[in-house]
C-alpha cells in the first residue's frame, strides 16, 4: 500500500511541476501582460514614439493620436487580433496608414526594437483603449 501511495504522490508532484513549467513558459512568451511589461512599454513609447504620437485624443503631433488605439485596432477589416494590427502598424507602417495622415512613420522599427521591447510596447498600447 505504501508503494502505491508514493507513486500517487510522484504523479501529483510531476503534474504540478509540469503545470508550473507551462505557466512560466506562457509568461515568458507573452501569455499575459505583466505590469512591468506595460511600464517598459511606456518607456519604449517615450523613447521611440512620443515625438510623433500623443496619447491624448485632443493632441495631434505628426502622426495620429494613439488614444483609443486598441479599440480602433479591434475594428479592423482583416479580422486580426488588435495586438496583431498594432504589430503590423509598427513593423509595416505603410500597411496601416491612417486616413488624413502622410506616410511618415519610419519603416525600420524591426531593426530599432528588440522583440522584448516591441512586445512591451504592444502591451502598453493595448492599455490605450
Amino acid at each position: 500500500m505504501r508503494h502505491h501511495s508514493k507513486r500517487c504522490n510522484l504523479r501529483l508532484m510531476t503534474r504540478f511541476v509540469m503545470q508550473l513549467i507551462a505557466a512560466s513558459l506562457m509568461a515568458a512568451c507573452g501569455g499575459g501582460a505583466a505590469d512591468g511589461d506595460v511600464a517598459r512599454g511606456q518607456q519604449v513609447f517615450s523613447e521611440h514614439c512620443v515625438a510623433c504620437h500623443s496619447v491624448s485624443s485632443e493632441v495631434v503631433i505628426v502622426g495620429p493620436s494613439l488614444a483609443g488605439v486598441a479599440t480602433r485596432a479591434a475594428a479592423n477589416r482583416d479580422n486580426l487580433q488588435p495586438r496583431q494590427v498594432l504589430r503590423r502598424a509598427i513593423l509595416s507602417p505603410q500597411a496601416e496608414i491612417v486616413e488624413g495622415f502622410a506616410d511618415l512613420m519610419p519603416p525600420d522599427f524591426e531593426r530599432r526594437l528588440v522583440e522584448a521591447d516591441l512586445e512591451a510596447l504592444l502591451s502598453y498600447l493595448m492599455t490605450l483603449e
